[in-house]
């Protein structure tokens, strides 16, 4: 997940860390951050998807592996053999695990954004 730079914030991991001087800084801060949590709805979207196509990926080869374990005969036993001595098809759809902790990680900064955003609205409101 590559995330554009922020002038007035930074995201390490999921943390949300802001540095603001003056009300004009924390007012740019505060779109600065919104946009972000724009791009990260974008991205956890995106994920969403990838992540339905990778379970039923998944599902799909499961099935197939379990239909062939089932399967009975000389044919089935000739065809199992002749696939041990072959290459496992690789598998080319991420881990659906590794894709719903992206998307947990995504939705900790969402509300880590929103945090700061609320304590930046509160310094406005003190500083005014």
């Amino acid at each position: 997940m590559k995330l554009i730079e922020m002038r007035y914030a930074r995201i390490e991991g999921i943390e949300v860390l802001v540095q603001v001087n003056s009300a004009a800084e924390a007012k740019a801060a505060i779109k600065e951050l919104k946009h972000k949590k724009k791009e990260l709805a974008l991205l956890k979207k995106r994920l969403l998807k990838e992540e339905r196509s990778s379970r039923a990926a998944h599902e799909r080869a499961e099935r197939a592996r379990e239909r062939e374990a089932k399967a009975r005969g000389l044919v089935a036993s000739m065809r199992r053999v002749g696939r041990i001595f072959k290459k496992p098809a690789p598998v080319t759809a991420r881990d659906p695990g590794a894709i719903s902790a992206d998307i947990r990680a995504m939705d900790d900064i969402a509300h880590n954004i929103d945090s700061c955003v609320v304590q930046l609205e509160g310094k406005l409101l003190r500083m005014g």
